[in-house]
């Protein structure tokens, strides 16, 4: 399992609003599947994980599984893999020094452990960044 946090200069409901509602303004064009700076990404209580690209196609990346404001988000996390493969991120939001914790924990699936050891460095990796961006917005 991977586990990267981040601390926020903001109470647990507007990190959570930030990290939902606002997704595309901090998560880096260089961690989007369409690389494309005009693509927007969007996280659903209805369920849906997905983004529109540019030109206004749409890709799912995956299903929000738990929307439990303000403390907790749980995601199959199709990036790196597919529907039929997804991991699985939990996203947690503490109280922590006048601010907010955001922990990511991010694991797979039994339907994606054969590929959880080719793609855990990249994951490692690429959450360390996407936090970073979220941590200066």
């Amino acid at each position: 399992m991977i586990t990267k946090s981040v601390l926020l200069p903001c109470p647990r409901e507007k990190a959570f609003q930030l990290f939902t509602e606002r997704i595309s303004e901090w998560w880096p064009t260089t961690h989007r599947l369409t690389r494309h700076a005009a693509s927007e990404l969007f996280l659903e209580q209805t369920g849906r994980f997905w983004v529109r690209a540019g030109d206004g196609s749409e890709i799912e990346l995956g299903r929000v599984l738990v929307w439990d404001p303000p403390q907790h988000l749980a995601l199959d996390f199709d990036i790196g893999t597919s529907a039929a493969q997804p991991t699985a991120v939990e996203i947690t939001f503490s109280e922590e020094n006048g601010g907010t914790r955001v922990i990511v924990q991010h694991r797979p699936k039994p339907e994606s452990e054969e590929l959880w050891n080719q793609r855990a460095p990249l994951y490692e990796k690429s959450w360390s960044t996407v936090l970073g961006c979220l941590a200066i917005r």
